[in-house]
């Protein structure tokens, strides 16, 4: 008995239009699931999201179709390949149906790829990780991410490590929120004496430099950082990886410490700003880089934008506007933003995984690499040597 596999497209109603391909019962029974159940809809959604980059990069002439001579030149083209599982290309190379049509719109294009394909679509799981990856991902690097990444490897390691990182910070602020008395509004009164925020007269406890990421000054500041380390950070772990998120957020950090105490000696610092605005611009570089295959990248830009600038205003709110106990004499930074970010820019570039090289890639790659050790080392030295820092309490 032959079953025919069902078109989840949009707009494609007879099956028969398109050349079948013969699955087993159980794909067949699972097919007719997709068909007739509740979850139709989500499978087609996903499918059409993996795909359409694909069809795009195809679609030269911005007409909406495909001249089949076309494909197959693509597909045969070992110097410019495109960006296709290599089952899969093989098996649409040897598909009959590549040898009838004159052209293929997007739904027989995803038609064809589901024949060739029989497992083409994945399960709830599998949709709800993809669809955060295509939070990062060029659309034509999704369906080799899909078949290398979330089929074969499941997604190991999980993108736990920030996850963990925002417990821990939640759990420091609740801390000090039961046991330090709060101003008024959003702003939560530090201790400044305690042993994490960043003090510049206690310079030589070096473990400050990292561990003022877990004070905050406000729910509203752990809030911002929260929201916007998840809503980047959780995407960029699960495509990058967390050996190379890890670095660029922790390291942002550190970078924001070393910046304040070059351009702002005098101040206190409090929060993970400086590691979520490492991310910010990593993702910001990811996503100019791959403008054009980024989808809805003006919203994407616009909205982090905004978040952005929200959390900068707070933070110079908190240091020129708000006058609660020791407001003129013990300033909180807000530079550790910009030097985060640019930390995060640099290491963007150098650290994180790169889905296409180009000649100027590899170049900007050596200029990011040289300047993340010459800024880090001058502001290591100047720490070291310079001689007007506070007076040191240890």
């Amino acid at each position: 008995m032959t079953h025919v596999y069902p078109y989840l497209g949009p707009h494609y109603p007879h099956p028969g239009d398109v050349t079948e391909a013969a699955l087993t019962a159980k794909q067949a029974a699972e097919a007719d699931h997709l068909q007739n159940g509740a979850h139709r809809k989500d499978f087609r959604k996903e499918f059409e999201r993996r795909w359409k980059g694909i069809f795009r990069s195809l679609d030269k002439e911005k007409t909406g179709k495909v001249p089949m001579t076309y494909l197959k030149q693509r597909l045969q083209d070992s110097d410019q390949p495109i960006k296709i599982p290599s089952a899969i290309r093989e098996s649409l190379l040897a598909n009959s149906a590549l040898h009838k049509e004159d052209h293929l719109d997007f739904p027989k294009f995803l038609r064809l790829i589901e024949n060739v394909a029989p497992g083409a679509h994945l399960t709830r799981f599998q949709q709800v990780v993809a669809d955060l990856a295509y939070n990062v991902l060029p659309l034509t690097d999704r369906p080799e991410f899909v078949e290398s990444e979330i089929r074969q490897f499941n997604c190991r390691p999980p993108p736990v490590f920030l996850l963990i990182i925002t417990l821990v910070e939640i759990a420091v602020y609740v801390y000090y929120s039961v046991t330090a008395p709060v101003g008024q509004g959003a702003i939560l009164d530090v201790d400044l004496s305690g042993p994490l925020i960043y003090n510049p007269f206690r310079r030589k406890e070096v473990w400050r430099l990292l561990s003022y990421m877990l004070v905050h000054s406000g729910y509203w500041h752990l809030i911002m950082n929260m929201v916007s380390q998840v809503g980047i950070g959780i995407p960029l772990e699960l495509v990058h990886k967390f050996w190379r998120i890890g670095p660029v957020y922790l390291l942002g950090v550190v970078a924001g410490a070393l910046g304040t105490s070059v351009t702002d000696p005098n101040v206190f610092l409090a929060g993970a700003s400086g590691g979520v605005y490492a991310l910010i611009a990593a993702y910001l570089a990811h996503v100019v880089i791959n403008w054009k295959e980024i989808e809805y990248n003006w919203v994407r830009l616009v909205g982090w934008l905004v978040v952005v600038g929200v959390d900068i205003g707070v933070a110079l709110y908190t240091r020129y506007g708000y006058h609660g106990p020791n407001w003129n004499v013990t300033p909180i930074g807000y530079s550790a933003h910009f030097s985060g970010a640019l930390c995060g820019f640099l290491l963007g570039v150098v650290i994180l995984r790169c889905f296409e090289w180009s000649s100027w890639e590899r170049i900007l790659w050596w200029i990011c690499l040289v300047l993340t050790i010459s800024l880090f080392t001058f502001a290591v030295f100047w720490n070291i040597f310079w001689p007007k820092f506070p007076p040191q309490a240890v």
